[in-house]
């Protein structure tokens, strides 16, 4: 019996693709090794969205060159975004890589394997299957409480900055169907929590021909019997709906957490990264969102150092981050991708110049997610439990809010929902006490 291993690089995304090519592997008798070391086929699933996470990528295609040496029997297969944006390129200066397959592609993964099993070849596969989206992929879950949900694949938007379109093709949903019985199978096996994944889960029903949205969804999900919790990223902020806000007020098992992207502080930046709204129009659908529902954990995702982004730009973007006080944020530098708008506009920043307005961006959010966390204390809260706290000796969950608490309490309290009252903060999490 064969065995294999999945490395995994960026989203949430990749997170479950890696988990529908795990489920394709177990169905046809792999069984999943310890390591890249012990495996018969080593499956690296790229990301392309920053040029870090490529230099990881080819740190680890480097590295299996050398494992390959020693143990000529084994199979390289590279998926994801990478593959799809390199195709064959690939195989001409990584000829130790037996296939390439794109996002899209994934379906096919066993029958692409057989095929390179009898030509002796490698094979690229990144035509893309039209139809991947309305297919039912099996997927081997990585943990027993909590799962991905697919809900749409692709993206319309074409940020200047970003690769996903040309990567991941145009959007497509799922149909409804299929996502409320994969989360009713969910519940079934012991599931508590759903996260429905998409680029832009708010235009989700695009392409159906029905009366579907994404709120109905939603709504359709919260009638799902067994599942306690329902999350969604990304939700792009021209495309949030009042209806959207208020199913989220409305409907008790959409937590109270949003992730919504805003980018830039700054108008002329937000334009240039072709984003579709202004700073005023997302400040207004924040105050709206806080208005509809109170204690909402709000984060985000900031660009610094975006051509042409001038100092007074960044400090629109230092206040917005002042005036908004997210819970946490995701910031990183602008980074150059192949094909994308932004990659011709003039005026690009020095490495050193965007490294030092992102310290400031970290170190402003450092203050403010500091005073989020230490606002919590006293406050009697719902917590999932998920397993044991990564120093041991206490289990840890999360709140409705996405918030990792550490509580002692026994074993039995995994996979269930207990009240918890928060005693303090830490750096990166809270702690607490069970309520009697």
């Amino acid at each position: 019996m064969k065995s294999f291993h999945i490395i995994t690089f960026g989203c949430q995304m990749n997170e479950h693709d890696s988990e529908r090519m795990a489920g394709i592997l177990s169905g046809r008798d792999y069984t999943v090794a310890a390591g890249a070391a012990d495996a018969d086929l080593v499956i690296l699933n790229t990301c392309s969205i920053r040029e870090k996470a490529e230099q990881k990528f080819y740190s680890e295609l480097g590295r299996l060159r050398e494992l390959q040496k020693e143990r000529p029997g084994l199979k390289i297969a590279v998926a994801g975004c990478i593959a799809q944006q390199e195709g064959k390129k690939l195989l001409r200066h990584a000829s130790h890589v037996d296939l390439v397959l794109g996002p899209s592609d994934i379906g096919r993964l066993g029958e692409l394997l057989e095929r390179g099993q009898t030509t002796g070849r490698a094979v690229v596969s990144t035509e893309g299957d039209p139809e991947y989206h309305l297919k039912r992929i099996p997927s081997t879950r990585a943990g027993s409480i909590k799962a991905w949900v697919s809900i749409m694949h692709g993206c319309d938007n074409f940020c200047t900055y970003c690769v996903v379109p040309y990567l991941r093709g145009r959007e497509r949903s799922r149909t409804p169907e299929h996502i409320v019985d994969e989360a009713r199978d969910l519940a079934a096996r012991g599931f508590k929590e759903v996260t429905l994944l998409g680029q832009n889960v708010n235009s989700y029903g695009k392409g159906l021909g029905r009366q579907i949205d994404f709120p109905l969804l939603l709504s359709m999900i919260n009638g799902v019997s067994g599942i306690e919790r329902i999350r969604f990223v990304t939700s792009h902020p021209r495309d949030l709906s009042d209806e959207l806000i208020a199913a989220m007020r409305d409907l008790p098992k959409v937590c109270e957490a949003l992730h919504l992207p805003v980018q830039s502080g700054s108008d002329r930046v937000l334009k240039s990264m072709n984003r579709g709204y202004d700073r005023s129009a997302y400040l207004e659908k924040v105050r709206k969102l806080r208005a509809a529902v109170p204690g909402l954990a709000l984060t985000t995702d900031i660009i610094v150092g975006f051509p042409g982004e001038t100092l007074d730009d960044f400090e629109q973007t230092m206040s917005l981050l002042k005036e908004v006080r997210y819970a946490n944020i995701f910031s990183f530098r602008y980074s150059t991708r192949p094909g994308t708008a932004a990659l011709a506009m003039p005026d690009h920043l020095s490495e050193p110049e965007k490294e030092a307005r992102l310290a400031s961006v970290l170190a402003l959010q450092r203050e403010i997610t500091a005073q989020y966390y230490r606002d919590q204390v006293g406050h009697v809260v719902e917590v999932l439990f998920e397993g044991q706290s990564r120093k041991g000796g206490k289990l840890a969950g999360r709140t409705r809010g996405n918030t990792v608490v550490n509580v002692e309490g026994a074993s039995s309290l995994i996979g269930t929902v207990a009240k918890v009252r928060i005693t303090r903060d830490a750096r990166n999490s809270l702690h607490g006490e069970l309520c009697a």
